[in-house]
């Protein structure tokens, strides 16, 4: 015998009953009435987006460097942060890109993990110094230090280890919405508010989701320095590092899948979030997402990195080494801002002062 498929008013939660005279499901709490596809549909939606997530990636098999005398590589480690690098042998004076320590210990090169990829810089430190310095000229009240030309150009490029993460997505949602109308008459103004049960569900793939591979990199930078473009990431060669610094990545594939599935989770939602915009309010009740074909990739992406000291505090800023994007957080000068506002407060009581003489007189 087939289970009886009981259901509750999506308005108030009591039990509907069928209405044998209108062919459609009844509350008798709200007196709202559903038609019964309508309500098969909701159950539907709601059994497919209630179920868990579930994710399936394939294990990465770290691959040797083999030196191939394209460029003479060293170690370098921090004594401070215990940042771990690698560099071309020919670097001068290295600044730990990480905490700005100036005291780096070379060390001979005992060989890495070879990416599969890497994006090569395409900003000189030139030209990121131009982007750092047309960025801080938003930034009011910024202390003179940070345009001290000296300090900035100990700006150090970094080619930053991230593990790649390329699925395709299968997944359903549901949410709740709203939508409010307003109009007026003569005599009162009106607001109507219609409720609605939503649910999308679909397809969707995703290539080259990154997550940061190193302990040292503050994780919120790295994400805000995105987006990178992948047409240009080329197949590894040891040349791309001259000049520039290699971070060694410390947090191995398996302990970044848990935040790769987070940010494929939260894509997956915001992607169908795009197709709710003509509602007035959207909340997401419930989501189940799952993939398949899930692949892990090891890549270096190109970052400039500057650390500045102020008032006991160090600042830090990534450069994207491709696109110039700069994030990071800027100082206020409590002398130029109160400075400012007494100058400010000054011209407002001579201008009052003018305007109380005029009246008088």
């Amino acid at each position: 015998m087939d289970t009886i498929q009981n259901y509750k008013c999506p308005c108030c939660g009591a039990p509907l009953v069928f209405d044998a005279e209108s062919q459609n499901l009844h509350c008798e709490s709200c007196e709202n009435t559903f038609p019964l596809e309508t309500m098969q549909q909701m159950a539907e939606g709601s059994a497919d987006s209630g179920g868990a997530s579930k994710y399936d990636w394939e294990h990465y098999e770290p691959r040797s460097f083999e030196d191939t005398n394209e460029v003479t590589l060293a170690n370098y480690s921090c004594p401070s942060c215990g940042a771990e690098i690698t560099g071309d042998d020919t670097l001068g004076s290295t600044v730990c890109p990480y905490c700005g320590n100036s005291t780096i210990v070379k060390g001979q090169f005992e060989g890495t993990l070879r990416p599969d990829y890497i994006i090569p810089f395409k900003l000189n430190k030139k030209m990121a110094i131009a982007a750092f310095e047309g960025d801080f000229k938003n930034a009011p009240f910024l202390p003179d230090s940070f345009k001290n030309k000296k300090k900035i150009e100990e700006m150090a490029g970094v080619y930053v280890p991230f593990w790649m993460f390329d699925c395709d997505c299968d997944a359903a949602v549901t949410y709740n919405a709203e939508r409010v109308t307003a109009w007026s008459d003569a005599n009162y103004n009106y607001t109507k508010t219609d409720y609605y049960k939503l649910f999308r569900s679909g397809s969707i793939g995703f290539a080259n989701i990154p997550v940061d591979a190193s302990k040292k990199a503050d994780n919120t930078y790295m994400e805000a320095v995105e987006p990178f473009n992948y047409k240009d990431a080329v197949e590894f060669s040891g040349a791309y590092l001259s000049g520039f610094l290699a971070d060694k990545y410390d947090v191995n594939a398996e302990d970044s899948i848990e935040r790769a599935n987070e940010r494929v989770k939260n894509s997956t939602i915001e992607a169908f979030n795009d197709t709710t915009n003509r509602y007035t309010a959207v909340i997401p009740e419930s989501s189940r997402v799952g993939f398949s074909n899930g692949k892990i990739r090891y890549s270096l992406l190109p970052v400039w990195m500057l650390n500045i000291k102020y008032m006991d505090k160090m600042y830090k800023f990534a450069i994207n080494g491709q696109t110039g994007k700069v994030v990071g957080e800027y100082p206020v000068d409590n002398g130029k801002k109160w400075k400012y506002f007494a100058k400010v407060a000054a011209a407002a009581y001579v201008a009052a002062a003018a305007i109380g003489w005029l009246l008088l007189h």
